[in-house]
């Protein structure tokens, strides 16, 4: 595989300074208000789409239209936004992006390219008609600047924000953390005072076993933020098939029986604190083991339960080589997190003795399979397509081919690619991943060191973090790392208590933490 070193969209640790308010610039003495994190988005949005096409064009006018002028033209979109600095020194933007190209060696206009004034809009609210869109690609292409490229720069832009978010938090706002849990605490309190309302006597025990033992919501250092905590104590699930969307965690069990087989989902709500008891919607899907030919016997090998986008995706996988044999079968079936029925979206063959490989996440699923020939084993390319509604069921929409050496190893799909920790032909270091875009680019990124069966997931603020399991007094805990390019440093994050169990889902980790002798199941969202 061909391990490119360019920059992408994901969160890196390049550092970021502030601007310089100094009599030099005429604003001695001036304080500006720290932007918050939507102003600062919609202001990426504005040096993106307004001097981007400048920048653009004074990068291949050097360049020329290559892969190395993509990556210089991000490196400097991202050094303007260093130079504006937290405060956003807005009205010296052209200033900073002359200098910036005077830096790197390019040279252009930016006055006449740039276009009109940032505007006041931008300095006032923080939503409304007037708010720019942050997410997707524009419905026309933008003047001199391809759409893809602006995606990207606009990603990064995205994660150098979450990650300046995410080392104040980590430097400077434990006080505010601290704050943060006791409001989520009392919040989880009045969420569940109907439940403790009938037990008045047993609310009473727990609220005094909590208040002497950890506080079972605990998110340590991770850039997370929880969305919904289940006492799980006195009850068996499967926390091996879990789903999150739509504001719902879907559990999944399977069922064999005489009538025939199914997987019963059920949906609850992430809202506080709550039980696995009373399910918002449930629903089942019927599978049934592929025809016998010449002989042989089917048998169910495993099956899993994931995200991809709005759609609960159930694959079941058979082997036909015994119960130890690989899955050469795979089922897959898609819900929406709407609640309703299945919808069967592909069958996926292997034949005999083959294997199928499975990724879900960001509105899509990817599949692969590895098969005998002649002797020889052949891996097919990667098929990647989203999941549509049509006519109230889902379906696969246009599928892309994507041509890898060998069969990928943990793949995970994101909106910038297909995430993988190499092929079982060229498998990646431990603590790396490889991202492979639509176009089939590519590119090597680091995250959690020595990680070799890790997770990742999608921040909401477009960072893509690597998730692992690290060992701590106690047991384990999980450490997060954003994924940045090989030489770069990025900070880790950890959780601050033992983990019992722990999984991740689309943009979503969930833990298991015992507290007060009480076993939760922590559920929350990257940021």
């Amino acid at each position: 595989m061909a391990k490119g070193t360019a920059a992408l969209s994901f969160l890196t640790s390049v550092g970021y300074h502030e601007t310089n308010h100094s009599a030099e610039n005429g604003e001695a003495g001036h304080m500006r208000a720290r932007r918050s994190g939507a102003q600062r988005r919609r202001m990426a949005h504005v040096l993106v789409d307004r001097f981007g096409p400048a920048v653009w064009h004074a990068v291949i006018e050097r360049m020329g239209r290559t892969p190395e002028a993509e990556d210089a033209f991000i490196e400097r979109m991202l050094d303007v936004w260093n130079r504006l600095g937290r405060h956003a020194d807005w009205a010296r933007i052209r200033e900073q992006v002359a200098r910036s190209l005077a830096a790197a060696g390019f040279s252009a206009s930016v006055e006449t390219a740039a276009g009109e004034a940032v505007p006041e809009s931008l300095e006032m609210s923080e939503s409304g008609d007037e708010a720019l869109q942050e997410t997707g690609l524009p419905e026309e292409p933008l003047p001199d600047l391809p759409g893809g490229l602006r995606n990207r720069a606009l990603q990064r832009l995205r994660a150098q924000i979450a990650y300046e978010e995410a080392e104040a938090r980590r430097l400077g706002s434990r006080s505010a953390r601290v704050s943060a849990l006791g409001l989520a605490a009392a919040g989880l309190a009045l969420v569940g005072y109907g439940w403790w309302g009938d037990e008045t006597q047993k609310a009473d025990q727990s609220a005094n076993a909590r208040r002497a033992s950890s506080q079972p919501i605990s998110s340590g250092e991770l850039p997370v933020k929880v969305q919904g905590v289940f006492d799980i104590t006195r009850q068996s699930v499967d926390l091996g098939h879990l789903a999150f969307g739509g504001g719902e965690l879907v559990t999944g069990s399977l069922s064999l029986g005489a009538q025939g087989d199914g997987i019963q989902l059920s949906a609850y709500p992430l809202e506080g604190l709550n039980f696995l008891t009373r399910p918002r919607w449930t629903s089942n899907i019927a599978i049934s083991a592929p025809q016998p030919e010449g002989g042989s016997s089917w048998l169910l090998r495993s099956w899993s339960l994931s995200s991809a986008g709005s759609w609960a995706v159930i694959a079941v996988y058979w082997t036909e080589s015994g119960i130890h044999g690989t899955a050469s079968e795979a089922d897959i079936y898609a819900v929406p997190f709407s609640g309703g029925t299945s919808s069967l979206l592909a069958r996926v063959d292997a034949g005999q003795s083959g294997e199928v490989v499975i990724a879900t996440g960001a509105g899509g699923i990817a599949w692969q399979v590895e098969s005998e020939r002649a002797g020889e084993r052949v891996t097919s390319p990667v098929h990647w397509a989203p999941i549509v509604a049509l006519a109230g069921r889902a379906s696969l929409g246009p599928t892309v081919s994507l041509d890898v050496n060998g069969l990928i190893r943990n793949p995970h799909l994101t909106t910038a690619g297909l995430l993988c920790q190499g092929t079982s032909a060229d498998p990646a270091p431990a603590g790396t991943w490889v991202c492979i875009a639509p176009t089939g680019q590519e590119i090597v990124y680091e995250g959690v060191p020595g990680d070799t069966d890790g997770a990742v997931v999608e921040g909401e603020e477009g960072a893509v973090y690597a998730l692992a399991p690290v060992s701590v007094s106690g047991g384990e805990t999980l450490e997060m790392s954003a994924l940045h390019a090989a030489g770069d440093r990025a900070p880790a994050f950890r959780l601050d208590v033992p983990v019992a169990a722990w999984g991740a889902d689309g943009g979503y980790v969930d833990y298991v933490e015992n507290a007060g002798g009480r076993t939760y199941l922590v559920v929350a969202r990257a940021e």
